[in-house]
């Protein structure tokens, strides 16, 4: 990126139009499960807090994870850090000004804190090796370090989102904490979805590191997939024949989805679950409900994870009784 500093300072606008808005995890049965309260169970399940402790939620944007954790356990010491003061005015909201900092971290913050979280930050940073040796400083001799990164084989769009300059697998991922002191490493990709959550400590045995062959065969299909995509989607514009259509979702794929066809007008709306982002447009198109899908528009390009496309729309009843038939963007082959 040109100005990596001057992009997160300024421009990097992510969630700020209310204090709890935030991303949809999974709509479960119509129940809509936000990001923030998944990964918040995620880490009380697998990091025991003892009282008082302190923590360093590290790129913690306007600080949604840290806020929903000392609303749940008000004895932890919660502090904030990132590089972009857009946030303070959330920030003022949750903690007193000697709990933040903003673009550097205090000298009597070394050696400090009990946990220090990562959500969703690794992946923006240049130079993330600086970064988890920073990180290994700030913790206390028995410290943990916590965090989740999008997963390159869990969720592909992790390729086409262009302030995403690091891409990671379970191999890499021990590499890079391994490299900064770290010796107990747990990396698992199963506890949410397209990402990897880790903990590491920097006492403990050490811990093997993942084999990577695994890794290249699954690098081979992404890049297949990628090869393939635009071919899929103008195969799906063509079999439309100029008919009006829908995507299902407004994020990094329904994006994709809009930029790649020939003729994007054919794309009368884009439907998503979160109220956060209904009423809103994307790139010109106006985000809805789902229920407020237009009558006559019978076929919805899905713009979700394919990890995940059909499970989801498998719980949309209402297509079928609408008559509208779902296109999924792995479903053909070129």
């Amino acid at each position: 990126m040109a100005d990596e500093r001057g992009y997160y300072q300024s421009d990097y606008r992510i969630l700020l139009e209310h204090d709890d808005e935030d991303q949809v995890y999974e709509v479960h049965e119509g129940r809509i499960v936000f990001r923030t309260d998944h990964q918040v169970r995620t880490l009380l399940e697998r990091v025991p807090l003892p009282v008082g402790a302190r923590i360093l939620d590290y790129g913690c944007a306007k600080g949604s994870m840290p806020a929903r954790l000392h609303s749940l356990r008000p004895d932890l010491q919660v502090h904030l850090f990132d590089v972009s003061p857009m946030y303070r005015e959330h920030w003022h909201r949750l903690l007193p000004s000697a709990l933040q900092a903003v673009d550097s971290i205090p000298r009597d913050w070394t050696g400090r804190f009990d946990l220090v979280t990562s959500f969703f930050a690794l992946e923006h940073i240049t130079n993330p090796s600086e970064t988890v040796k920073r990180v290994a400083a700030l913790l206390a001799d028995r410290g943990i370090f916590y965090g989740i990164v999008p997963d390159t084989f869990g969720n592909v769009a992790d390729w086409v989102v262009i302030d995403h300059v690091n891409h990671f697998t379970r191999p890499s991922l021990h590499r890079l904490l391994h490299d900064a002191g770290f010796r107990h490493i747990t990396i698992e990709d199963q506890v949410h979805r397209g990402a990897l959550v880790f903990s590491a400590t920097r006492c403990g045995e050490p811990t093997p590191a993942p084999a990577v062959e695994e890794s290249a065969v699954m690098s081979d299909r992404v890049a297949e997939y990628w090869r393939s995509m635009n071919h899929r989607i103008r195969e799906c514009e063509d079999d439309l024949d100029g008919q009006p259509a829908a995507v299902y979702g407004s994020g990094f794929y329904g994006a994709y989805i809009i930029t790649t066809l020939r003729d994007a007008s054919i794309v009368r709306c884009m439907l998503d679950a979160s109220p956060f982002r209904q009423g809103r447009h994307l790139l010109g198109v106006p985000i809805l409900a789902p229920e407020s899908l237009p009558n006559d528009v019978h076929h919805l390009l899905v713009g979700l994870n394919p990890a995940i496309a059909r499970n989801a729309v498998a719980d949309m009843r209402w297509l079928r009784e609408r008559n509208v038939r779902p296109v999924f963007l792995d479903e053909r082959t070129p």
